[in-house]
């Protein structure tokens, strides 16, 4: 394992690299051949279709709740996956310049030698390995749990086994969806089964890659914040450079930095919206089947669904949260630097900057609301007051 996470690292991607090599091996970032754009195009739909299937079940088996609960706290899940890839296929040409930025400002960081700068380079990068990899770990559990829920429902309930054999319980499935055939019986339920766990692997594989290339993104324009406010600290510390240059070169680094965070927002806001509206009700129905789950197999499935759950959405707030907190301190930057020994000159020049730092930007979830703590904590209420409803 170590080995194999060792060769993800890529000399050309520093901070990017087992992040850029998941993205092109799930098909978020296309082929540049013809063939295989269309190849993983042509996957992607399939899926798109498939989870049109899933609310189509829930239309047949509205009157069971059980059954209700099951289908809508993954097929919402669903399709927020499947929205990701689609946006970030159509999207295609303005992620990649999102993913151009970081790595080339990245790469610019690394190449000065400052060693408080440094320092915070590798902490930041270390802290984006743990956190990508901590990720792809609850998510390969997560899909773990899913596929083997209706098998620890088989082993875990003997009533459910016999109702199995005399033909009043249906095979139980991964995915509550429709196909053309008779997914109850052999060879159709089979068929059925490699069908939902391909799609659940899918689906795993593509949540992984796009959180965590979101995720390390956010943690980056967070560090740059802390970068450039070091760099203000020092930028008038040696008389020997053109203090008007240096100055002008933390100006343009400020505006490309807010060019780039507000283009990668218009990207991300829109899924984020979409997510934080389901998130409520997929956190409900998580609670409520864990609260009504007869075995103790079941429950800690159901906990571990649950979990990952708030896991993912607390991980975008609370780095969301972070660049926020980041952009208010970066102002500070030219206040601790040597301004007041410099030319009257330069304190314009340093004037100037002190209002260019004082722009931020903050990540949004749609026009309604917040990627920060604040937000999180407004959900998880939500997804509670929703439970006690659906309890009575």
């Amino acid at each position: 394992m170590f080995d194999f996470l060792q060769n993800l690292e890529d000399s050309e991607r520093p901070l990017l690299g087992p992040n850029f090599w998941l993205i092109n091996k799930t098909g978020l970032l296309l082929p540049k051949t013809n063939f295989g754009k269309l190849a993983y195009i042509l996957v992607h739909e399939i899926v798109t279709f498939f989870v049109v299937t899933q609310y189509v079940e829930l239309y047949v088996i509205r009157s069971d709740l059980d059954l209700v609960l099951t289908n809508l706290k993954i097929s919402m899940l669903s399709i927020v996956c499947i929205v990701k890839v689609n946006t970030f296929v159509f999207w295609q040409t303005s992620w990649r310049e999102v993913l151009e930025y970081v790595n080339e400002a990245d790469k610019f960081e690394r190449n000065q030698t400052d060693e408080t700068r440094g320092k915070m380079i590798e902490t930041y990068t270390k802290y984006c390995r743990r956190l990508t990899y901590f990720y792809w770990s609850l998510v390969f559990t997560t899909f773990l749990t899913t596929t083997n829920t209706p098998l620890m429902r088989y082993w875990s309930s003997p009533i459910f086994r016999e109702n199995l054999r005399n033909g009043t319980e249906d095979f139980p499935h991964i995915f509550s969806s429709w196909m053309p055939f008779d997914k109850n019986h052999s060879p159709g339920s089979y068929c059925t089964i490699v069908w939902h766990v391909l799609l659940c692997a899918y689906g795993a594989a593509i949540m992984a890659a796009y959180d965590t290339c979101i995720v390390v993104i956010m943690v980056f324009f967070g560090e740059k914040l802390n970068l450039l406010r070091e760099r203000c600290k020092k930028m008038l510390a040696n008389d020997l450079y053109n203090h008007a240059f240096v100055i002008g070169q933390l100006h343009d680094i400020h505006v490309q930095l807010i060019k780039q965070s507000r283009l990668f927002n218009s990207l991300l806001s829109p899924v984020m919206f979409l997510y934080i509206l389901m998130c409520s009700l997929m956190l409900c129905a998580s609670a409520y089947q864990l609260t009504s789950a007869t075995s103790t197999a079941q429950k800690l499935l159901m906990a571990e669904y649950l979990i990952f759950g708030i896991a993912q959405l607390f991980v975008f707030c609370w780095h969301g949260n972070d660049v926020l907190f980041k952009n208010a301190n970066v102002s500070l930057g030219p206040y601790e630097s040597n301004w007041w020994s410099s030319s009257p000159r330069v304190r314009a020049d340093v004037l100037l900057l002190c209002g260019q730092l004082r722009v931020r930007h903050v990540f949004t979830a749609g026009p309604f609301a917040d990627l920060t703590l604040s937000t999180f904590i407004k959900i998880l209420k939500g997804a509670y007051s929703y439970y006690t409803l659906l309890r009575k």
